[in-house]
């Protein structure tokens, strides 16, 4: 995907580093898409206002206004242009509540060129793909309570994954329906294994296309894989309802927060 209706996908980079700025700039341009930089969020809200941008990749922690700060400013705004955050490993919890605010993904600095394009393709994918009502990025109600949670009831981290609640204590845990669609036809799945954990926001479980791409998929809670639903993985059949970890939560109160649920 290199070209929309209007030409050359847009890339507007909002990051105070250069070496940031050349990294993106190399890697998105040899894809075709026109990449502008700039240093800072209050330039990257200026450019916004004067023209539309295909996919934002900003950087989480900048100096005057942060990352979340310009997701929030961004909504106000009612700017529609995805959103990708760039972050170090420490800051994958403020990652994670910049996606329930309507971020697309995070990429953990440093990154590699696969570790880049994978969010980048999905993101500018999930565009053209009808959103659910009432989905995954609708911070604007409130959070939901561990100790309200009923059996069934699901939470999603925005745009990758979701997590069904059992009456056990436990959780289902699968691919969130644009995830997988912006993925396509999936010939590999690699997950965690039982007796491992996971961590929210990090990747659990693999996704490979028929075109050779890679796709991490974010887990939405931190617990111990108490199971992995085999009969899913080989061959792949992976739609937006199947479930592929069974999850024992380790973290359940302080992560819950984070999710949406729908």
């Amino acid at each position: 995907m290199t070209t929309t209706d209007h030409g050359a996908i847009t890339v507007l980079v909002v990051d105070d580093e250069e070496v940031v700025h050349a990294s993106l700039r190399k890697v998105l341009s040899r894809r075709g898409y026109q990449v502008e930089a700039v240093f800072s969020a209050q330039e990257g809200l200026e450019r916004l206002a004067e023209r539309r941008f295909d996919l934002v990749i900003t950087d989480l922690m900048m100096p005057e206004m942060n990352g979340i700060e310009l997701m929030k400013a961004l909504r106000a705004r009612k700017v529609q242009a995805p959103v990708i955050m760039i972050t170090g490993y420490p800051t994958i919890r403020t990652a994670v509540q910049a996606m329930r605010l309507g971020a697309r993904d995070y990429v953990s600095k440093p990154f590699t060129r696969k570790e880049l394009l994978g969010p980048v393709t999905r993101a500018l994918r999930q565009e053209d793909l009808p959103s659910d009502p009432g989905g995954p990025g609708d911070a604007d109600g409130d959070a939901p309570k561990a100790a309200a949670l009923a059996p069934g009831a699901t939470v999603y981290l925005s745009h990758h994954s979701w997590a069904r609640f059992e009456q056990d204590g436990m959780f289902l845990v699968g691919v969130e329906r644009t995830f997988r669609e912006a993925v396509g036809r999936v010939v590999e799945v690699v997950v965690t294994s039982a007796g491992e954990m996971v961590e929210q926001g990090a990747v659990g479980v693999r996704l490979v296309n028929a075109d050779g791409e890679e796709h991490g998929v974010a887990m939405p809670l931190t617990g111990q894989v108490m199971e992995v639903n085999q009969a899913a993985l080989d061959p792949p059949a992976i739609t937006a309802e199947t479930w592929l970890l069974r999850v024992l939560p380790s973290h359940l109160d302080d992560e819950i927060g984070n999710l949406t649920l729908r």
